[in-house]
């Protein structure tokens, strides 16, 4: 069941990949039937709601609650209804952009994962482990990051769309579902590995890495506010939350280090695993880098660094993990074809990142563009929908040829 399940939630990223890519291709030519806007809803949407989000719901339940649990016709109903709830947003956004029917939709996958949340929660085995603290703050940070939609309406109602408030409405809700609920739950199923091996690690640390990641996760919103209040103290905020994330990614690496042969993250499973934490200690340097107010500004005017860093959490950190982790557990085939797909995805991911960032400080320099920027932008973009679309055709392949086993974490 929750093989099918990852595979419907890979089958939203290669969907999502595509709207990417064809976000990309109206820069190199013009695409007279496309809203651009309503395409970039649907993208977003896509990749955050049907394949994050469904992607976490699969191993969460895998990893965390007893196997009576896991195999509710409630749950398995629970997920399909948010299936429609993804597939409803895919149809009506790139349409009609916001408007009823895709805002029925968006509220409807809001109330699921509040429905999800709660059963989560009723059916997670009591435990003091260090995996079951994480999971329930990722939960609690699902659910507070959802507070921005639900003020969005009054904002509208008002007539205050566009402004600094519906922004930072946006933004709440944008910064607690990366920084919080999908780092958070993403940190609490490798934890789970670790309890499955045996590894223990000191209360005391372990403690002090939560509570710092948890401040710093409230503290570094204020980055997000900055750009419509830039006084001095909304960028002491941010430092101070910036400089307690750091200590938190160092602590995490003083947790880890000492038992890495211990964790056996071998095979490609492994290598995505330790790609993802890569890019997570990466978007927390470059975070700490943005504590300099000077940089800060550009970091949230200068478009292309918003976007890298975004996917930087999305496509290095998250995604990797996500497969890296489903395939060490089983649930995703690891023949030829998925190998191949994950390599063009990763070299994917790693050129636009790299055309990004790069072009973003040519930007910042007042030196302008690169020769053949969006050509180049859009055919490394392929790379990405091409290697989901092969990782999915590798799991259908392999199907009929062998039986995976679902092991419990």
């Amino acid at each position: 069941m929750k093989t099918r399940w990852l595979r419907v939630a890979l089958l939203n990223l290669f969907l999502a990949a595509i709207l990417g890519a064809t976000l990309r291709l109206a820069f190199v030519m013009e695409l007279e039937w496309m809203n651009f806007r309503y395409v970039l809803h649907a993208h977003s949407h896509v990749a955050m709601l049907g394949w994050v989000y469904l992607g976490l719901f699969a191993l969460l339940v895998h990893c965390f609650l007893p196997e009576e649990a896991q195999q509710s016709r409630w749950l398995r109903g629970l997920f399909w209804l948010t299936q429609v709830s993804v597939a409803g947003m895919l149809l009506t956004f790139p349409v009609m952009g916001y408007a009823g029917p895709s805002i029925a939709f968006s509220t409807l996958h809001v109330l699921l994962s509040y429905a999800f949340a709660w059963y989560f929660w009723r059916k997670l085995p009591v435990s003091t482990a260090f995996s079951h603290r994480l999971v329930r703050a990722a939960l609690l940070f699902m659910a507070v990051s959802t507070l921005a939609l639900w003020a969005t309406a009054p904002i509208i109602l008002f007539k205050l769309k566009g402004s600094a408030l519906y922004y930072a409405s946006i933004q709440f809700f944008l910064h607690f579902q990366f920084n919080g609920w999908f780092i958070f739950a993403v940190l609490s199923l490798f934890f789970k590995y670790t309890e499955s091996k045996s590894i223990s690690f000191p209360s005391r640390l372990s403690g002090r890495f939560f509570v710092l990641l948890v401040v710093s996760c409230v503290l570094t919103y204020a980055l997000a506010v900055a750009w419509s209040n830039p006084a001095p103290v909304v960028y002491w905020i941010n430092s101070t939350g910036v400089l307690l994330q750091l200590a938190a990614a160092l602590l995490f690496i003083k947790l880890v280090w000492p038992v890495r042969e211990q964790l056996s993250l071998s095979g490609w499973g492994g290598f995505l695993i330790k790609l993802a934490f890569v890019c997570f200690v990466g978007k927390i340097v470059m975070q700490f880098v943005v504590a300099v107010p000077v940089i800060a500004e550009a970091a949230y005017t200068i478009r292309n660094y918003v976007i890298g860093f975004i996917h930087l959490i999305l496509l290095g950190a998250v995604t990797p993990f996500l497969i890296g982790f489903a395939a060490r557990q089983q649930l995703l085939a690891s023949g030829i074809l998925s190998r191949i797909g994950i390599t063009l995805f990763l070299i994917g991911f790693a050129g636009s990142e790299l055309i990004l960032f790069l072009q973003g400080t040519l930007f910042w320099a007042s030196i302008g563009f690169m020769p053949y920027y969006y050509e180049g932008l859009f055919a490394i973009s392929l790379l990405l929908p091409a290697g989901i679309g092969l990782l999915l055709l590798g799991q259908i392949w392999l199907k009929n040829g062998r039986q995976l086993e679902n092991h419990q974490c």
